[in-house]
């Protein structure tokens, strides 16, 4: 069987920015046609280094994918589906904001092949929205959400905990509203503002540094966490990624393959792609300004602003630290054998465990991903 690998693709306007995104957007207004004509000559341009190869998904995210119009997206689709073999009925999602899902516009999105939808809801608390930055009201958050189950009847939702004006029972209730919807899937994330984290500086990140701002303090961030995790699991959605949780048979495909070290083929402004080689890989990074981007597919040139080939040693760091997100691990031959002797006292501390020759964090483990990923890389 040919190896996966998915398609991203990058939709960068949108109609204002919210204060702690770093993504590669622009408020600028949308050039329908001339952006679907560009995302379509980078695939041209990228597709051959991918034959060979199972196209198993294909990821519309922004930006705001959901101004870009219904027919645009049905034609990279539609090249994607006859150009790269996309099978039938294989993940195709489109992220979606409130105040941009009404139920005609995403009937649109369903017939151009549309048939996942991720909306970014972020909170269904009024005063947390308020701090985020987001225009939507929890009510219209609502409404989206079932809009779009009712047109796909695949929705993930997008929460962000961690920040101003929320707490554990902030946390709780949003988890607890969600899981009420009609969603298979829920990301749920902490608000994060390290500068040295981020793409590029962002409004938030520099008032907390002029000390304009404050966050909550850093231990309360956890019991955000835990009451979130705790809620969907009495809801029936499982934990099966650090910051991801989902109904039996919903896992996303899409980001599965990020996760397992598969190909990926990242087109539009800002997107981020990786082709593997054998033992090699070599990863590229677009303009994150529409204007170079268009300039350069429109003489026919790849638009990468910068491009690292990953040999054996980087390719096997990354193995270790994208795979111990998930619940299944990795195997512990996988490890370098020069750090397993870590093993029985990250499992004595109840971070990890060994299970038929496979490594993978706890629950408490995953909280401290990072930490535990330095003990077992070289």
């Amino acid at each position: 069987m040919a190896a996966p690998f998915g398609v991203y693709v990058h939709f960068p306007y949108c109609a204002a920015r919210c204060p702690y995104c770093d993504f590669a957007v622009s408020i600028a207004p949308v050039p329908q046609l001339r952006y679907t004509e560009g995302v379509l000559a980078e695939l041209r341009l990228r597709a051959p280094g991918f034959r060979g190869l199972g196209c198993r998904s294909l990821y519309l995210g922004g930006g705001t994918p959901s101004l870009w119009d219904p027919p645009q997206v049905a034609r990279v689709i539609r090249w994607v589906g006859e150009r790269l073999g996309l099978t039938a009925g294989a993940e195709v999602t489109l992220e979606v904001n409130p105040e941009s899902a009404g139920e005609a516009r995403l009937a649109g999105y369903a017939r151009a092949g549309v048939n996942r939808f991720s909306i970014g809801v972020q909170s269904f608390d009024q005063g947390v929205l308020h701090k985020l930055g987001r225009r939507h009201r929890p009510e219209e958050a609502e409404r989206a959400v079932r809009a779009a189950a009712a047109a796909a009847g695949n929705v993930s939702v997008d929460l962000i905990y961690g920040g101003r004006r929320s707490s554990a029972a902030t946390a709780r209730r949003d988890a607890e509203r969600v899981a009420a919807l009609p969603v298979t899937h829920v990301s749920a994330y902490v608000l994060t503002l390290d500068p040295e984290s981020l793409a590029e500086p962002v409004p938030l990140s520099r008032l907390v540094q002029r000390g304009r701002i404050a966050l909550r303090p850093d231990e309360e961030t956890p019991a955000q966490g835990r009451a979130i995790r705790g809620a969907l699991r009495r809801a029936g959605l499982r934990r099966y990624e650090i910051s991801n949780f989902a109904r039996p048979g919903f896992e996303s495909i899409h980001n599965r393959i990020y996760w397992e070290s598969e190909s990926y083929l990242g087109v539009g402004v800002g997107a981020f792609g990786c082709l593997h080689l054998g033992e090699e890989a070599v990863r590229w990074g677009n303009h994150r300004e529409p204007g170079p981007w268009l300039a350069a597919v429109e003489a026919g040139r790849l638009p990468s602003a910068e491009e690292e080939r990953l040999g054996p040693p980087e390719l096997a760091r990354e193995r270790v630290m994208l795979a111990l997100r998930t619940v299944r691990g990795i195997p512990e031959d996988e490890l370098p054998s020069s750090r397993r002797g870590e093993l029985p006292a990250l499992v004595a501390r109840r971070l990890a465990a060994v299970r038929g020759g496979r490594l993978l964090l706890t629950s408490r483990g995953m909280d401290v991903h990072g930490a535990v990923v330095e003990r077992l890389v070289e």
